[in-house]
């Protein structure tokens, strides 16, 4: 299997992958990925995870030529699925088939997203998620799998003692409980304006008790995150702490997760955790939701107010109206209420 990224698209192989080995134990998995996503699949023992560091030895033609020597050194393969369909898969691909070695391609659906998403004359309708389009790759080649909707990943038990060391530092609130807070995304098109979190944790926390961690990775969002701990000293700053097992670990004892159409939503779903995820520019029928969860994990403005949503698949288009209405357009208190209300929900 071929998939390098992102780290959303490759966490929600997970679901296909448990699928595949329940319905063909004796069957021998190898998923070609960046070497950091290997962690969401350490519960799958028939799978081996090649971690590729595309930037370094496996640079350019040369780089990929070496890898497909490498791969093929490894095990015999019978099969290449591509589940990413980019100019390095193509080239594998290419390579095993000219060895003699079938291979098939994920259909992203670029038409149907493209109609979608243009300005004018959109064909509105729910396109197949991420997940059935993994699957739907598999069974091209005959094979038949059926993801489960209600998927968890397994223990991260190794990172526990980390998790444990980080959590006794930390003065937490008792009895309260847990709410990961994930405001970043790809693309500001699908970011809430960080500057309403600030009246949200205002609201969130003078109704009741509340711990709340705080997610996101790299400097420049982590010094946002500090200047929003500075003005709330109860939360705590997850981001760049934590190796990825561990954050995994801490996510899967949350009560609830507010995040954006980003990688942290579809680990928070993964995980288990009732999401409420904020979109803009971006809309669920693209096949980008929470696995296995429902309306009540989305929070948006709807298309019959705003009719140029979706304007994009990923979010990576300038706004046409140039205000981001879809983000800008919902309140603090509006995200504050849905957030209270999944708190409440049993977990």
């Amino acid at each position: 299997m071929l998939r390098f990224s992102a780290m959303g698209d490759v966490a929600l192989l997970a679901p296909v992958v448990q699928a595949f080995t329940r319905q063909y134990p004796d069957a021998r998995l190898t998923l070609v990925t960046r070497p950091r996503f290997a962690v969401f699949f350490q519960q799958f023992p028939n799978l081996e995870v090649v971690g590729v560091d595309f930037d370094g030895a496996y640079q350019g033609f040369a780089g990929l030529l070496r890898l497909f020597t490498e791969l093929r050194q490894r095990q015999p393969v019978d099969l290449v699925v591509d589940l990413h369909q980019n100019l390095r898969s193509m080239v594998l691909k290419s390579l095993f088939r000219l060895t003699g070695v079938s291979a098939v391609t994920l259909d992203k659906g670029r038409a149907d997203k493209k109609a979608l998403t243009r300005k004018h004359n959109k064909i509105r309708r729910a396109l197949p998620h991420s997940v059935a389009r993994y699957a739907h790759t598999f069974q091209t080649a005959g094979l038949t799998v059926r993801p489960d909707a209600r998927f968890r990943f397994g223990s991260f038990a190794p990172a526990e003692s980390e998790l444990t060391a980080f959590l006794a530092k930390q003065t937490l609130i008792p009895e309260a409980p847990w709410l990961g807070i994930a405001p970043f995304a790809q693309h500001p098109q699908k970011m809430w304006p960080f500057d309403r979190f600030d009246p949200l944790l205002d609201k969130l926390l003078t109704t009741r008790p509340i711990q709340i961690f705080l997610f996101g990775g790299g400097p420049a969002e982590i010094a946002q995150l500090d200047a929003l701990q500075r003005r709330f000293p109860q939360t705590i700053r997850v981001a760049g702490q934590l190796s990825m097992a561990a954050e995994l670990a801490l996510i899967q004892q949350l009560n609830g997760m507010v995040c954006m159409d980003s990688g942290n939503m579809h680990l928070a779903a993964l995980s288990g955790v009732p999401v409420l995820s904020i979109w803009g520019a971006t809309h669920t029928d693209a096949g980008f939701g929470p696995w296995g969860q429902g309306p009540e994990a989305v929070l948006e403005v709807s298309t019959d107010q705003l009719s140029c949503r979706p304007c994009s698949v990923f979010g990576n288009k300038p706004c046409w109206r140039g205000d981001l209405a879809c983000l800008n357009d919902i309140p603090a208190s509006a995200v504050a209420e849905r957030v209270l209300g999944l708190l409440s929900r049993p977990h």
